[in-house]
């Protein structure tokens, strides 16, 4: 039986930033300092928390594993009930920001928490949706059962 894992993120879904670069002058010497971007940098901490959550006790999930996230997407307040009603409906999809890319990227939060590292993923889907309750949901399965006392 394969396994499933479900983490949870209330609020507005958000995509991987990029890198932010910066020149640093250090004795004499000119480099560019890259760092990660602060907003991503607190999502991912708010992710990796609601990983965790989920997976207190439970062993890193091992093998090839399967990701679906679902992006649900904040209506904008300015929309008509009827232009409302069609994406709660889901006859109207988000085409803006974040990219669907993006949002995948976050995964990388999970490594060390749900699974050692994102390279077992060998599967994975992407859904962007309007709601009422903007959330990212993200399912897991390990597509092979788990060996019996394996560990992390």
């Amino acid at each position: 039986m394969s396994e499933t894992v479900i983490i949870r993120l209330p609020g507005a879904p958000r995509g991987k930033g990029r890198h932010r670069a910066q020149l640093v002058h250090r004795g004499g010497v000119a480099r560019i300092h890259s760092h990660p971007d602060q907003k991503t940098k607190a999502y991912e901490s708010a992710l990796r928390l609601a990983a965790g959550a989920v997976m207190s006790g439970r062993v890193l999930l091992s093998g090839p594993l399967e990701v679906r996230i679902f992006a649900t997407m904040p209506i904008p307040a300015s929309w008509s009930k009827r232009k409302r009603r069609d994406a709660i409906e889901r006859r109207l999809r988000p085409t803006t920001k974040p990219d669907w890319d993006n949002i995948a990227k976050v995964i990388d939060a999970l490594n060390h928490v749900v699974w050692a590292d994102d390279a077992s993923v060998v599967d994975g889907l992407v859904r962007k949706f309007y709601g009422e309750m903007p959330e990212l949901v993200i399912q897991v399965t390990a597509l092979e059962p788990q060996a019996v006392g394996a560990a992390a």
